[in-house]
């Protein structure tokens, strides 16, 4: 009988503790600050008038399931947990200590993944900040090393910023309360206008456009265009706000931003109305076959910024954060031999590195941090 009794005794506490953590979890997924907003009334008028905004959610041009299963391996908790020889970086990536003196007017930086600066018309622009880690939560989607870390500080003053979509590795909560004092202007996706508020930002300096829509800013004609993916910071949340990419005009510079987004034949599109680009920075990253719908594979990157009619190939959302089950070099592995192939230009910048589009980096500096272990690049789409 006092066994039985011990093992109810342990039953209940194990019940109390089962409770009470059930309790955290909910509260941490409803009140955390990372998760972000809830559009406000203006916000969720302007959506439920977008033609892209059906049954309370968002849609792409065309038909798009987020996973596509291939018959390939599919991604484990085990690729993260124990990630094979290659899968990422076995020291720090090599970078530049960035030097504000020289990021003058025509000039861009690569910050890492999707980050970047650049100075057209005298305005400073950064796309998807993201300077802390892709996901809610401290153990999970923190950065790989680098050699000299680029911080907020260290940055100039940055006029706009830029965001394609709310995921993680593009919207970083603790950088936007940052960057909330310091940035004249944001500019949005419908509904995530929301979380950006949650986070410090006055809702006056926050443009939120739908695809197609246009905003004129101290001489820059900035436009919201469509991509092919989806959005969402919760898994019950999913596409409640719009994704897209972005068209940069001004009298000195036309650029493409992709944000993320399947191939199809939207960038051609793009490309007749808005084109062409002197640079198109084209994702090239955290790419596997079971997402063919939502990410390209590195030679759909090039024939996309062939279909943009690009002058420059910039790839990013690559070399920063463990996103997938390829080797973290692979992306620049395949992207440049398919534009060595059909004759595309590609810039290839350390993070941190100042250039301009006259003198572009084209380096293939992630050859000297490949091991000793023969690991196989896969070709074509067999990721």
């Amino acid at each position: 009988m006092e066994i039985l009794h011990n093992l109810l005794v342990a039953l209940k506490y194990l019940l109390y503790a089962a409770v009470v953590l059930s309790l955290l979890v909910w509260l941490f997924l409803n009140y955390a600050p990372a998760f972000g907003g809830k559009p406000d009334e203006d916000s969720t008028q302007r959506m439920a008038h977008s033609k892209n905004f059906r049954a309370g959610k968002f849609a792409n041009l065309v038909s798009t399931q987020v996973s596509t299963p291939s018959g390939k391996r599919k991604i484990s908790i085990f690729d993260w947990i124990f990630p094979p020889d290659g899968k990422n970086p076995a020291k720090p990536l090599p970078s530049e200590s960035f030097d504000r003196d020289s990021f003058t007017e025509g000039k861009f930086v690569w910050l890492g993944h999707s980050t970047l600066l650049m100075k057209t018309n005298g305005v400073v622009i950064m796309t998807d900040p993201v300077f802390n880690r892709a996901s809610p939560v401290v153990l999970i989607g923190n950065p790989f090393s680098l050699q000299n870390p680029v911080a907020i500080d260290d940055l100039p003053t940055v006029d706009a910023v830029i965001i394609s979509h709310d995921h993680y590795d593009h919207l970083d909560y603790q950088a936007i309360k940052d960057l909330s004092e310091r940035v004249d202007r944001f500019f949005v996706p419908l509904g995530v206008k929301a979380h950006l508020q949650r986070w410090g930002v006055n809702g006056e300096r926050i443009s939120e456009l739908d695809w197609y829509e246009s905003e004129l800013y101290r001489g820059l004609k900035l436009t919201l265009a469509p991509a092919r993916h989806f959005s969402g910071r919760r898994f019950s949340n999913r596409n409640e706000t719009l994704w897209g990419s972005w068209v940069i005009d001004s009298k000195t510079l036309k650029a493409y931003f992709s944000g993320d987004g399947g191939y199809s034949e939207t960038f051609k599109i793009i490309g007749d109305k808005y084109g062409p680009f002197d640079v198109a920075f084209m994702e090239n990253g955290a790419y596997n076959l079971n997402w063919a719908n939502i990410h390209m594979m590195p030679e759909q990157t090039v024939q996309a910024s062939i279909d943009l009619n690009a002058r420059v190939l910039f790839p990013i959302h690559w070399s920063k954060f463990d996103l997938s089950v390829h080797p973290w070099d692979e992306p620049a592995i395949r992207i440049t031999a398919e534009a060595k192939r059909r004759d595309v230009t590609v810039a290839t910048p350390l993070i941190g590195e100042v250039f301009d589009l006259e003198h572009l980096p084209q380096a293939h500096w992630w050859e000297a941090l490949r091991t000793q272990v023969d690991r196989p690049v896969m070709a074509g789409n067999n990721q």
